[in-house]
């Protein structure tokens, strides 16, 4: 299916589906020390991105999901095992994020385990349906649809920005990122669930609201749509032919992050990016992002 230019999904004109050997994370280098903690990383897109961050030397990993499951302890070994840094450190805990209080824990293990270190947010966890109405139309939707996707999508994760943002400025020398997944499916308005697709619009203009509001401390925000992903299990009340364009690797969206956070690339702050982009082309057009505000929400008019 060819899609408008406007959805950014062809920004830049080489996309990829796998990682590049380029952007192999054991090919890139991250600063030592340097503590990351990733929500939802028990499986899928999270846990082949905290894989992506041990290869590339982080020292510390925190890795959450909704419980402390044989599946999160098993990714907790895969990690350890993928390390490159002899000073890595992975914790794992069960903060739900539907649960607000939750956050408090993350940032308890990180003050407990790895002595208030914290350079890297990757706000990752999150839910596409909960009900089989999730893929209709409006008027047949579930409104418990609608406030368990924004609690878990929108403001579970901004309690979880909010908890863990005093770590993050106050980390001597520190990355103080928050990278906020989100997806390509805030720019359609008729393809896929309403309600993941406006939760995902709300948190690219919050990854913006953060990078506005913080960026005189030195605070770095990023929107990232991770890749069309088969992730399991299937959501909810999606149609077997709604995944037929999921086709892109769960590693994809590790393998970019690390590239995008392993320095400090100011003139991305506030702005939506996707792992599907080539990062050449993508540094080609700096000057034209930065002159023309690109990547951002916009009315035009």
């Amino acid at each position: 299916m060819a899609v408008p230019p406007w959805t950014g999904m062809t920004f830049t004109s080489k996309l990829y589906r796998e990682p590049p050997a380029s952007l192999a994370p054991s090919s890139q280098k991250l600063s030592s020390p340097f503590v990351v903690a990733i929500t939802g990383a028990s499986r899928n897109i999270g846990a082949a991105t905290a894989k992506a961050f041990a290869r590339a030397g982080a020292t510390g990993l925190i890795l959450t999901a909704t419980s402390k499951s044989a599946t999160l302890l098993e990714t907790k070994k895969e990690v350890e095992a993928a390390g490159t840094s002899p000073n890595l450190k992975v914790t794992v805990l069960a903060a739900n994020v539907a649960d607000f209080s939750s956050a408090k824990l993350i940032a308890n293990a990180v003050s407990s385990s790895h002595n208030n270190r914290l350079d890297l947010l990757i706000n990752n966890a999150g839910i596409v349906s909960t009900s089989k109405s999730a893929f209709n139309k409006l008027g047949a939707i579930d409104i418990d649809e609608f406030q368990n996707t924004m609690n878990t999508n929108f403001i579970g994760k901004f309690a979880t920005i909010q908890c863990l943002l005093p770590l993050l400025l106050q980390t001597p020398g520190g990355a103080k990122t928050v990278v906020n997944v989100t997806s390509a499916l805030s720019h359609f308005v008729t393809v896929g669930a309403p309600a993941y697709n406006i939760s995902a619009l709300a948190m690219n203009r919050l990854s913006e609201t953060l990078a506005e509001a913080y960026s005189g401390d030195g605070v770095l925000s990023f929107a990232v749509h991770p890749g069309v992903v088969a992730t399991m299990p299937p959501p909810i009340g999606m149609e077997a032919d709604g995944r037929a364009m999921a086709v892109d690797s769960e590693e994809l969206c590790g393998a970019f992050l690390v590239w995008l956070t392993k320095e400090r690339r100011e003139w991305l702050s506030g702005r939506y990016l996707s792992a599907n982009w080539d990062v050449e082309e993508l540094e080609s057009k700096k000057d034209a992002i930065i002159g023309g505000d690109l990547l951002k929400t916009r009315m035009t008019v």
